[in-house]
């Protein structure tokens, strides 16, 4: 994935469980969570952020493994 850092994602919040999870519909497993809304969105700017290094850092890496999750 070739994301730019400066790209605009939109984020859906939940609330469940006393808190708020952002969703970040664009970067599949990008999830974070806070107390409030604006915390869970903060939270998010910092996955995003994280989530975007690690696809650049694993880049060059072609590594292939294949996982079956059973019931």
């Amino acid at each position: 994935m070739s994301a730019n850092p400066n790209s605009r994602y939109r984020v859906a919040l939940y609330r469940a469980s006393g808190c708020y999870f952002a969703w970040v519909a664009d970067l599949p497993g990008c999830i974070a969570r806070g107390a409030t809304e604006v915390e869970a969105v903060e939270n998010a700017r910092a996955s995003i952020r994280a989530y975007l290094w690690v696809t650049r850092v694993l880049a060059g890496d072609r590594a292939t493994v294949e996982l079956e999750i059973g019931p």
